[in-house]
């Protein structure tokens, strides 16, 4: 089964590094992407609060490494 969730995250992420062609996985991390720094993981999590109506906790955020961590962080849908 699909997480639609993470599908909704590669569309952010294609925004944020200009990407139209990536895909994410849960294990992408920001060691995968020299653009992923701690610049883009604000604009992420700020898109990511926006797209999913949910505001991340200070510790959340700050553990924000991967993929993976943010759809841990995510309520279930």
């Amino acid at each position: 089964m699909t997480d639609h969730r993470l599908l909704r995250l590669q569309r952010i992420f294609r925004e944020i590094f200009d990407d139209p062609g990536l895909t994410l996985t849960v294990d992408y991390s920001m060691k995968q992407h020299a653009e992923w720094d701690s610049v883009a993981t604000v604009q992420i999590v700020l898109a990511t609060e926006q797209e999913f109506h949910f505001r991340f906790s200070t510790d959340a955020v700050a553990r924000v490494k991967s993929v993976g961590d943010l759809l841990g962080a995510l309520p279930a849908q």
